[in-house]
């Protein structure tokens, strides 16, 4: 048995397992969760990583010689701060951070965003792969820090991203590295050539000397020290992969990870529609992010996805609450909604919902809505199929807009899917094609791939994975 350990430092948790490489099996899987939103402590991270990886180490029956190398997967976008002495400065701020979004004197009532769209040389905006600069990406973050907190951006040294943090504690070293896949989340990487987009980053009046240098996801990046060892239980020079965005790992994980191969729908909290490509091209309102093998992604993420659901639930129980109607729990009112929304028709007699209560990347203030409402169509059922219907067509209008034509498939995966057997029915009628869904941490999966293939096991590719749903 050849085992690789999977870590994804996610927004609200890290989530640890073991990848059994040749049977394909995600393995003592372990989590531990932290304080959400837009800026979090770094060292709560890393403990949290800590306790993880030592919970799963300690339930491998196979001891920990049989851990072949380590793979990461991370949160994209976030920024870590380090000073000359290679301390970590103050919080990381990651990819919720809004303060790039607001109007400001200093820039002529424009916001951080639309004063560096302004600097950015037009010529360079098609190769930067994201479809439009936004507030919590790592150089937003940089050039606000610049203009309205001098001192702090005088002390910073070097930037990472959260993946990047995390590794660099795992292996104990002093250099600064990333990878493509997360150097594409900054905002300022040529992603059509792989390499800093100097001009941008003049632009800007960012020193390329504070990003890190960019090493390829599948390579090693050092070796697990001493001090984790002792703390985890991983042997110490246990080999440690640079790793990448957790979008990127987990569409290794749910199998789309060739041209001409799966698609990727996931629903979670956010909402995605991705499929990998050989050849760099940009469409609007598309990201094209970097993927292992000097390949690229083209990504669509919906802000609020599948998060659309619980809204809906948690408006529901409020205003039970404010009647003193129930005492339900929330678990139990998911499957209540997903009952009645069985029971409404498709389409729901013309009520639409737009999932976008967080506004889109492009267009921030942009709001979600119910429109075509009448006296028939507003009961809980047919609110409850038009939010699934809503979030799943707005993934398929970004997917039409790839005009992708060598698809072999679908592949699904977020706890939308995996606990909804009406949304993943109602993905598959969408999108016109059957849907295999993945039911375990594709994050995590993909990371531990990568790694082995870093490692020489074998191609990640190669590795099987197995789909828990298929219709």
């Amino acid at each position: 048995m050849t085992l690789v350990l999977g870590i994804d430092v996610g927004t609200q948790s890290v989530k640890t397992g073991l990848l059994d490489v040749g049977a394909g099996a995600l393995l003592h899987v372990a989590s531990r969760a932290y304080a959400g939103g837009a800026r979090q402590q770094p060292g709560e991270l890393w403990s949290a990583t800590l306790e993880a990886v030592a919970e799963t180490v300690a339930q491998n029956k196979a001891g920990r010689g049989s851990i072949a190398a380590v793979g990461l997967s991370g949160q994209m976008h976030g920024t870590v701060l380090y000073g000359e002495q290679h301390d970590v400065i103050g919080d990381l701020i990651n990819w919720q951070d809004d303060r790039c979004n607001t109007p400001v004197q200093e820039f002529g009532g424009n916001t951080t965003i639309e004063r560096m769209e302004e600097l950015i040389p037009t010529q360079a905006a098609g190769d930067l792969g994201v479809d439009r600069m936004a507030s919590g990406f790592l150089a937003a973050t940089l050039f606000h820090i610049k203009h309205f907190n001098p001192d702090l951006y005088k002390s910073i040294a070097h930037v990472l991203t959260p993946t990047d943090y995390i590794r660099r504690q795992l292996t104990g070293g002093d250099d600064y590295i990333t990878d493509p896949t997360n150097a594409f989340g900054t905002g300022v990487f040529d992603v059509r050539r792989g390499c800093w987009r100097t001009d941008v980053l003049e632009s800007l009046g960012l020193p390329q000397r504070l990003f890190p240098q960019v090493h390829p996801t599948d390579s090693m990046a050092g070796a697990v020290s001493s001090f984790v060892a002792h703390r985890t239980g991983l042997m110490q020079g246990t080999p440690v992969c640079v790793g990448g965005g957790d979008n990127q790992m987990a569409m290794i994980g749910c199998g789309a990870c060739r041209p001409g191969g799966l698609l990727c729908i996931n629903i979670g909290t956010s909402s995605q529609v991705c499929a990998v490509i050989d050849t760099y091209r940009k469409i609007p309102g598309i990201d094209t992010r970097s993927f292992p093998g000097g390949m690229f992604a083209l990504v669509f993420a919906g802000l609020t996805g599948g998060k659309s659901y619980t809204w809906l639930r948690n408006m529901l129980l409020a205003d039970l609450a404010a009647v003193r109607a129930t005492t339900m729990k929330a678990s139990e009112l998911f499957k209540h909604m997903d009952t009645l929304a069985g029971i409404a028709p498709p389409g729901c007699s013309g009520l639409r919902f737009e999932p976008t209560l967080r506004g889109t990347r492009r267009n921030p203030g942009q709001r979600g809505a119910f429109t075509g409402i009448s006296e028939k169509n507003f009961f809980l059922g047919f609110r409850a199929r038009a939010v699934m219907e809503g979030v799943v067509n707005e993934l398929r209008q970004a997917y039409d807009s790839m005009q992708m034509t060598d698809v072999s498939g679908i592949a699904g995966a977020g706890n939308g899917l995996v606990r909804s057997a009406l949304w993943r029915t109602i993905a598959a009628a969408s999108f016109g094609s059957p849907l295999k869904v993945t039911d375990f941490e594709n994050a995590v999966f993909g990371a531990a791939a990568v790694a082995a293939q870093a490692a020489g096991l074998c191609k990640f590719r190669e590795i099987p994975i197995h789909y828990a749903f298929e219709s």
